[in-house]
């Protein structure tokens, strides 16, 4: 009904005036009345048609000669229409000034906490916190990566001391037996290291070499080991037997007993170590600054960062496989101990509500004319016909009105006018 208020207006009209102006030519209409009438639909047929001419030449061409040049307004004056727009969005509605001053009394962080506090929304941003350290861990076993752990490692530790400290911890940790759990581990291991093939062939080949040297001293010693070779008194792969099971028997003797004496001298071989770093001993100082050396320096240096970093990531990837990884939930619960807490920190919501405003105030100012691109470019992208139809989509109703206006206003002059001259003229 709205998009045809001005057709209906303008026909009205019409129909009124040739109804009126054939009643009055026979003679049916003789009154005055009708005469103030048929001028009044006489003044709005010129009033709506005068409408809707102006209405028709904002969107399209009327062949009309020499007025036709001033039809067609909004198509012809895009470029200066799409300016103009931009320039009121940027320097009127949402000028930096405007958008700060909106930005004032906004509640940032209280609203973002409310928010988070539905499940479904922490559950997303615990989702987004996933894929974010998901794409970091992604560069994390990159070369460039281990140069900057290692150029990092240099630039902290190249002339630090660690030899003071490092000699303190070793004697807290075992006066304090807190080494045991890692001495314990260290037998464990020592046991198990034993029963692989490698091993043995390791400790006989130590073996053979010490009978080859031993031979290699004299003839006599050289005699001595061919006779028990050949009598079988010199046995290598039972020697090597016996050694190996020597040697676990030992190591588990030491991992059932504390107080076993290779426990005991280790123990003090460590705290000795331990007072000698601390005493700055230039025997152990170079130990350490050697080690230290080969920690930060050289390819060897880098390619174990390499191997560390990767294995970082495949343990951190594995963690990031779901959000019920020990990794995920202790993140999880710490993103909601965290929500709570800062939810009735009222000095803590305004600082992040100010620095929010002001970085989103930095970027306004730094960013603004994107808004008049952005503006800009939505009107190029739309054809002449796009943007004609976008147009009336949007004012078409309020033009009906104007079209009607213009036939009411349009009559009642055309009644004042009448009314005046059958006064004041007659």
């Amino acid at each position: 009904m709205k998009k045809n208020i001005g057709h209906i207006s303008l026909l009205i009209a019409i129909g009124g005036l040739i109804i009126t102006e054939v009643g009055i030519y026979a003679g049916a209409l003789q009154n005055q009345i009708w005469e103030i009438l048929a001028t009044g639909f006489e003044a709005a047929t010129i009033g709506a048609l005068a409408d809707w001419f102006a209405v028709s030449a904002l969107f399209h061409e009327i062949p009309i000669p020499i007025i036709s040049r001033h039809t067609n307004i909004i198509v012809k004056n895009r470029s200066k229409l799409t300016e103009a727009i931009v320039e009121l969005v940027t320097t009127k509605w949402l000028s930096s000034e405007i958008i700060q001053e909106k930005m004032e009394g906004v509640p940032i962080a209280e609203g973002a906490f409310k928010i988070l506090e539905k499940p479904k929304n922490l559950e997303r941003a615990i989702d987004f916190l996933r894929s974010l350290l998901n794409r970091f861990s992604d560069n994390m076993d990159k070369p460039q990566v281990a140069q900057l752990v290692q150029k990092l490692l240099k630039d902290q530790i190249a002339d630090m001391d660690i030899a003071t400290p490092l000699g303190r911890w070793l004697e807290a940790i075992i006066q304090e037996k807190d080494h045991l759990p890692m001495m314990n581990r260290l037998l464990d291991e020592s046991v198990k290291a034993l029963d692989e093939p490698s091993t043995r062939t390791i400790i006989q080949g130590k073996l053979k070499w010490a009978l080859e040297a031993y031979e290699k001293q004299d003839w006599v010693k050289k005699s001595a080991v061919w006779i028990g070779k050949k009598t079988g008194g010199i046995d290598l792969d039972l020697l090597t037997d016996r050694l190996l099971e020597m040697a676990k028997v030992l190591a588990m003797e030491a991992r059932r007993d504390p107080e076993h004496p290779i426990r005991q001298k280790l123990d003090h071989s460590l705290l000795e170590f331990g007072q000698n770093l601390q005493k700055g001993d230039p025997n152990y100082l170079v130990f350490i600054n050697n080690l230290k050396r080969k920690l930060i320096e050289g390819e060897q240096a880098q390619s174990m960062y390499s191997e560390i970093l990767s294995r970082f990531k495949t343990t951190v990837k594995d963690q990031l496989e779901s959000n019920d990884t020990t990794f995920m939930m202790l993140l999880s619960d710490n993103v909601v101990r965290l929500i709570k807490e800062l939810k009735t920190d009222k000095d803590t919501q305004h600082k992040i509500d100010e620095w929010v405003k002001e970085t989103i105030a930095h970027l306004i100012d730094k960013y603004h004319h994107e808004v008049g691109n952005m503006v800009r470019s939505s009107l190029l992208k739309l054809d002449d016909k796009g943007l004609v139809s976008q147009i009336k989509d949007k004012v078409g109703d309020d033009l009906q009105y104007i079209r009607l206006n213009g036939a009411v206003v349009g009559g009642m002059v055309g009644i004042l006018i009448a009314v005046v001259r059958i006064l004041f003229l007659q």
